[in-house]
């Protein structure tokens, strides 16, 4: 990532630019029955929330290809036993690949396929043997009016456990309670670099701006151990519970004291199998101490 988009000490590697809320986490009536997460009963829970745009350039506006108009929502729970658990999720259903290894391989054929690079370019190569790759680089992406009308949703599956034991895996989906609002490419091109932030900072001068946490329950046949195998749209889904945005911090003096981690969960949550879940622990983590050093 420091090779394709330059080393910029002090910040994060990928997902660089970003903003910093304060929120609060009601749980659902009956959420504890798909787990006993101890966020998911009782009293409100409060969140420090990080939304971000994907790629590695710090300053670059809300509409830079770099940021292949990905976005981010990492959320840190600050529980009542002063431990923490993260939520992390994007604005794309769905990853390009399974492995670390082959996401190694496709920043390093991005990386090698600048526009003096004859066709059929290493981009070209890796993406016509990796179909799951192409889907993602090729989707759609509408420019959202605001983080807070955005969807997110969870890169790998979870195993929530409730209080009986019983097991179901899942991942998480964030739904912005006014529903998902875009712009056209035309007014997105015209808008401030800061938009999505900046709109998210006005709104909440009117009162919080609500998501809900979801979770969409596994088939039997899905696979839970591949990051790019999306679950249809008719599986059934659990309410968690409410996530009000309430409060926009200095991101500059708290930003870089934040780390979060996929691993980072509570009792009655665990990570699967899959192997993307540990690769971005490790390099997050690795980021979190480059920048900090």
């Amino acid at each position: 990532m420091n090779a394709l988009y330059g080393a910029h000490p002090g910040v994060r590697a990928n997902h660089t630019k970003g903003a910093v809320f304060e929120g609060m986490f009601t749980p659902a009536q009956g959420a504890d029955a798909l787990s006993s997460a101890v966020f998911l009963k009782g009293a409100p829970t409060p969140l420090i929330i990080r939304f971000s745009n994907a790629g590695g350039v710090a300053d670059a506006p809300d509409t830079h290809p770099s940021t292949d108009r990905v976005r981010g929502m990492a959320i840190k729970f600050r529980l009542s036993d002063r431990s923490e658990a993260d939520i992390i999720c994007i604005s794309a259903n769905g990853f390009p690949v399974a492995t670390g290894e082959d996401f190694l391989a496709l920043l390093q054929a991005v990386g090698a396929s600048g526009p003096d690079v004859p066709k059929p370019t290493p981009v070209d190569k890796f993406l016509s043997t990796h179909p799951a790759a192409l889907a993602f680089v090729t989707a759609p992406r509408p420019v959202a009016v605001s983080y807070g009308t955005q969807p997110f949703f969870g890169v790998n599956a979870f195993k929530f456990t409730n209080a009986q034991g019983t097991s179901k895996f899942g991942r998480y989906r964030i739904v912005p309670e006014s529903g998902p609002a875009y712009v056209s490419d035309e007014e997105a091109a015209k808008r401030p670099p800061n938009a999505l932030a900046d709109n998210l900072r006005a709104s909440l001068e009117k009162g919080p701006v609500k998501f809900r946490l979801l979770v969409q329950v596994a088939a039997a046949d899905d696979s839970i151990t591949d990051a790019t195998k999306v679950w249809p749209d008719s599986r059934p889904t659990v309410e968690l519970g409410e996530i009000a945005v309430i409060k926009a911090l200095d991101t500059k003096k708290v930003v870089n004291e934040l780390l979060f981690l996929p691993t980072n969960v509570t009792s009655g949550i665990d990570p699967s199998d899959d192997p993307i879940i540990n690769t971005r622990t490790e390099a997050y983590a690795e980021s979190f101490g480059r920048r900090t050093k």
